[in-house]
């Protein structure tokens, strides 16, 4: 039953107006608990003007209306609170929380009744959205890596949940790094056709 709810909310045009709704309510303690700890949660670092909750919701309503990458929008800093620590210049640091959300989203769709694949979709999807600034040092071993881990089937829906994610940032100007890694992906499957 909250499956099918919760379906029918991540493909509405405006997504968070919903989820904002069912937390305010209460309704989402029934539905993915998790999300309560997002809410109010100061990230502390320069990178963000939003509390994880509203990043999170920023992202997600930037995304297309397709259910994998919804749902990875939704759960892809599930973890951040839990992976939170402060460097001794007080600014905010979240090692590892994109390989803990993947863990902590597998846990929540099984719960929640999704099927293996649907499950394997999203987990992919979360424990890969991180790439920060490692495209600009990245050769095209890493990119093979990249795309290997990922998956050629995954890769568009990968790209844009990285945009959306950085899109959600109070500094979206590294937009260009997500660019530069299409462009690298592009070349390298486009040179591995033609072997």
């Amino acid at each position: 039953m909250y499956k099918n709810i919760l379906n029918d909310i991540l493909l509405e045009e405006k997504p968070s107006n919903s989820i904002y709704e069912l937390i305010e309510s209460g309704e989402i303690n029934n539905i993915i608990p998790e999300l309560t700890k997002l809410k109010g949660f100061d990230q502390q670092t320069p990178y963000h003007d939003k509390d994880v909750l509203d990043h999170t919701m920023a992202v997600l309503d930037s995304i297309k209306p397709n259910l994998n990458l919804r749902m990875a929008a939704l759960l892809h800093d599930i973890s951040k609170p839990d992976c939170f620590t402060i460097d001794e210049k007080g600014r905010g640091h979240f090692y590892g929380h994109h390989i803990k959300s993947a863990e902590e989203s597998e846990i929540i769709l099984e719960r929640l009744g999704y099927d293996n694949d649907f499950i394997m979709n999203v987990r992919t999807l979360i424990k890969y959205h991180y790439i920060k600034e490692i495209v600009a040092n990245v050769k095209e071993k890493g990119i093979k890596k990249f795309i290997d881990s990922v998956g050629e089937e995954r890769l568009d829906d990968m790209l844009e949940l990285i945009r959306a994610d950085m899109m959600g940032k109070s500094n979206s100007g590294n937009i260009e790094v997500v660019d530069k890694l299409r462009n690298m992906c592009d070349e390298y499957l486009q040179k591995k056709d033609a072997e």
